[in-house]
């Protein structure tokens, strides 16, 4: 069975690849996936999906969270958990966007659980939502991993795609 590890391995690289993204009616320039904001983006992303899968196949769904890129170029996750109330990805956008603007951050990479309408097929289905900025861009990125979780608790993941988005947390 060592061999289909690596082609899980290999496919999970292919889907989440720069590459694999696409945009749909960008209102921005199209991606450029050679670009270092991109990069570190994508650096984020593959480092938090193994984590995202596994909240997915033990709970079904998880809460938004980030995953940020600081300022000394390292990796750090962010929750935040307040008991009185759950937090929407929107409401760690303008946690984020304090010490996005002080200078704290290189890249945030906001991780959420939805739905969205699938472009393969425009059926509803499950996704992970993936709200990116960085420091050096103007806009924000969007990135969708549509997903479905079959009885054996494996994920498996559909076509990724993504858009662009005003930016946030590193605008005053």
């Amino acid at each position: 069975m060592r061999h289909s590890h690596f082609f899980r391995a290999a496919l999970l690289l292919l889907l989440f690849s720069p590459a694999a993204l696409h945009a749909q009616e960008p209102q921005y320039p199209a991606y450029d996936t050679t670009a270092e904001e991109l990069a570190d983006i994508q650096r984020v992303i593959d480092a938090t999906l193994p984590d995202v899968e596994a909240m997915l196949k033990k709970k079904g769904s998880f809460l938004p969270f980030a995953t940020v890129i600081l300022a000394n170029d390292s990796i750090a996750d962010i929750a935040v958990k307040d008991s009185a109330k759950a937090y929407t990805a929107d409401d760690l956008k303008e946690e984020l966007s304090i010490d996005a603007l002080k200078g704290a951050y290189k890249a945030v990479v906001i991780f959420s659980a939805g739905r969205i309408n699938d472009p393969s097929d425009g059926k509803e289905t499950k996704a992970v939502l993936v709200f990116a900025e960085h420091t050096n861009d103007d806009f924000a990125y969007l990135f969708y991993y549509p997903y479905k979780i079959t009885a054996r608790k494996e994920v498996i993941f559909g076509e990724s795609f993504g858009d662009f988005a005003p930016q946030v947390m590193f605008k005053p």
